[in-house]
């Protein structure tokens, strides 16, 4: 039998066998003496490396035990494959075996710390942000030092206010193909983007002769795959962070979850790119010398954890192409599906591509533990919300249409009561409709504590009495200028009595509102329920809330010192700035009913205007009669609004307002505000509303158009000296 015959059938050695081969622990204990010792490794590391390399833990025999009495002569040749006698290790074979494992654990090492750096640097960076904004809340005098400041003047006029280039921030692009931040995002951005091209790319080197791959070409692609690799997970992760509701961040540093996702997109990006680069790295060095090509990587791919890998590369590509804008705004709840069954393929074929073939000695799995981590938290703090905040049960809901427009009030009845505030939104599960597991956002156009007396008369009728066209409200002096969807006698009178049990159960109840446009989707099947129940107006439901979410004092620092609040407002953004309006009226009743003036958050401001364009006459005028108390009570506060319907209806509507308001001029309270028929002049409503010397704080609720003209106007502001700052929502795809 020959020599190669004999070594076929001869198993691989046993870690018994070699912790009982005398020549074996001998040469092997000799060997890490004389290089541990020249290399300057203590007597102890020398122990745990005989002990883990030569018999395999075990605790006998030791290293000591195992140094031989004198030192062998025999040096074993580069090729031998038999070890009969103590012998001395090839010096050529050992400098290659040495060299080559000590590059590969320093190419490791590398990719763990350039990993660890990235980390720090980019929640350091929101951190850093963070403690700057509370810092600000916390002590509204260094607050106004910084506002007093030429340096703070200057960082506001050119890096953060500003648009990028030219004006758009918060409006597509053309042809929608993205969003261009805002000069501060971008830099952050920026920094982000460099810093993983320069991880991605340095300290990379061969050695050679190597013991591990047959070329330096191949070395060269095993360590910029592993590189991009172990990147792309952590890239991973931290665009799993920035996409959750939950997300710690958010109230740390009181940026929008419009800014985090848009984070989380840029993340998701570099991690996908950097996933690509690792697998056309492990390709190419299949097609380098020394390698077989086609036939090798084929062997290789068929593989389980390989082709794991590829699946796991194509899911990720396919969420990243499936989140483009267009596909995002047309085909909403699609990308949201996809979206989500993509990542979690994404993250189980991450888990089979690493863990079953590496098994836990790189710390690769690490990466994936956090992304886990982070979006099973956030699906469990979604979960406890829901729990909480509706006793694991549904809470009770009115949902009323809005006459004249395309616009539902939901108002909800929470089980559990929380600190209810300014710029709050909260998700509503409407399972009643088919779909239990779909939820949407909608801010909290207002609230009404445990009872607590509602600040307008006619809140307390809701929508249901107000559609009873020039009717007067019993004991309330009220009477609405809205148009019923159905102004029969009969119908109203049978809607009062339907209605007057409910309002007396609820009368007291603490109550959150919401006004919600109806669009695709959700919302429309709620209005075609609500239109087909009967009354056609107003219906109840079940209704599980997820909230509250937003209103941090980090977001809304600004308001701690302005003396001005300026509040423009589009559409249907009014829904988030009528809670800025209930707790500054709150706080600044000329009657000192009520005051939150110790604890709210205006409560420096003296002056508070909010200017309104909206296309609906109908949705003005139901929210001065129900959301807006009287001006001439109300400390301070001015209200301006304007129509953008077509020229016709408008003035139309107008003089049929006003023709009611005469009539009605005994009974009802109005804000005597005027309506104008056109577009609001953001500019000179943002210059009228200066005052030299005062500070005065810009919140903008509206369509994204509207949000960056504002901000321009702003930036001119304190181009002009102005003391002039700037907090916006405007939610963007």
């Amino acid at each position: 039998m020959s020599m190669d015959m004999d070594m076929d059938m001869t198993g691989t050695t046993s870690d018994d066998c070699y912790a009982s081969n005398i020549p074996w622990l001998q040469t092997m204990a000799y060997c890490i003496q004389q290089n541990c010792n020249a290399d300057g490794y203590s007597a102890q590391k020398q122990a745990k490396c005989f002990r883990t390399q030569a018999v395999a833990s075990a605790p006998e025999p030791t290293f000591q035990d195992s140094l031989p009495d004198t030192a062998p002569t025999v040096e074993l040749s580069e090729d031998a494959m038999w070890l009969n006698v103590t012998s001395v290790v090839n010096r050529s074979t050992y400098y290659a075996t040495y060299g080559t494992l000590k590059e590969f654990a320093r190419s490791e090492y590398i990719h763990t710390r350039y990993s660890v750096v990235l980390y720090l640097i980019v929640i350091g960076i929101c951190i850093g942000s963070g403690i700057l904004a509370q810092t600000r809340s916390a002590f509204p005098g260094f607050q106004m030092q910084l506002n007093n400041s030429t340096l703070w003047a200057k960082l506001q006029q050119y890096i953060f206010l500003p648009a990028l280039f030219g004006s758009r921030r918060l409006e597509p692009l053309p042809g929608h193909i993205g969003y261009l931040p805002g000069r501060t995002l971008s830099i952050f951005i920026g920094i982000y983007l460099v810093l993983n091209v320069i991880l991605s790319s340095v300290s990379f080197r061969n050695f050679w002769p190597n013991t591990f791959f047959a070329s330096p070409q191949f070395e060269m692609c095993e360590y910029v795959g592993n590189r991009t690799g172990t990147l792309s997970l952590v890239n991973m992760s931290i665009s799993i962070l920035f996409a959750g509701r939950n997300n710690i961040l958010i109230a740390v540093t009181g940026w929008s979850q419009t800014t985090f996702l848009t984070l989380h997109r840029w993340t998701a990006r570099v991690a996908t790119l950097q996933a690509v680069v690792h697998s056309i790295a492990y390709t190419l060095a299949y097609f380098e010398p020394g390698y077989s090509g086609v036939t090798g990587y084929a062997a290789e791919a068929a593989k389980p954890f390989y082709w794991w890998g590829i699946i796991a590369t194509i899911a990720f590509c396919l969420a990243t192409a499936f989140a483009i804008l267009p596909l995002r705004i047309k085909f909403y709840e699609f990308f949201l599906i996809t979206h989500i069954a993509l990542v979690i393929l994404t993250l189980i074929g991450c888990w089979y591509h690493l863990v079953p073939h590496f098994g836990y000695a790189y710390g690769y799995q690490v990466w994936l533990y956090i992304a886990f981590a982070f979006w099973s938290a956030d699906r469990l703090a979604r979960l406890v919300r829901v729990a909480y905040y509706n006793r694991l049960g549904s809470s009770t809901a009115i949902v009323e249409a809005l006459p004249d427009c395309d616009i539902m009030q939901v108002t909800v009845y929470p089980r559990v009561t929380w600190g209810f505030g300014p710029g709050q939104h909260s998700f509503l599960y409407l399972p009643g409709l088919g779909k239990f597991w779909e939820s949407h956002p909608f801010s909290i156009a207002g609230w009404k504590r445990q009872g607590q007396s509602p600040l307008t008369a006619s809140t307390s009728t809701f929508l249901s009495d107000s559609t009873a066209k020039g009717q007067k409200e019993m004991g309330s002096g009220v009477v609405s200028l809205a148009t019923g969807l159905d102004s029969r006698p009969n119908s109203t009178a049978r809607k009062r009595q339907a209605t007057l049990p409910r309002q007396t159960q609820t009368q007291d109840s603490a109550s959150i509102q919401f006004l919600i446009r109806v669009h695709s989707g959700m919302t429309s099947k709620l209005q075609r329920r609500l239109f087909s129940s009967s009354p056609r107006s107003s219906m109840e439901i079940s209704v599980y809330t997820e909230g509250p979410y937003a209103g941090h004092r980090a977001t809304f620092q600004p308001l701690f010192v302005a003396d001005t609040v300026l509040c423009l407002v589009g559409g249907i953004g009014i829904t988030n700035a009528l809670g800025f309006v209930q707790e500054y009226t709150s706080a600044n009743l000329e009657r000192g009913e009520i005051s939150e003036k110790s604890r709210g958050i205006t409560k420096k401001t003296k002056r508070f205007i909010l200017a309104w364009s909206a296309r609906e006459m109908a949705l003005i005028e139901y929210v001065k009669q129900n959301f807006l108390v009287q001006k001439d009570n109300v400390r301070g506060i001015e209200y301006s609004f304007w129509c953008t319907g077509s020229a016709n209806t408008a003035a139309q509507k107008l003089d049929s307002i006003n023709d009611e308001s005469q009539n009605a001029e005994s009974l009802t309270p109005s804000t005597t505000a005027a309506v104008t028929a056109g577009r609001m002049d953001i500019g000179t409503v943002i210059r009228s509303s200066l005052e030299a010397g005062h500070q005065m704080t810009v919140l903008v609720y509206g369509p994204s158009n509207m949000a960056d003209a504002a901000t321009r106007q702003v930036v001119n502001c304190v181009k002009d000296g102005f003391r002039v700052d700037l907090v916006e929502e405007a939610y963007a795809w």
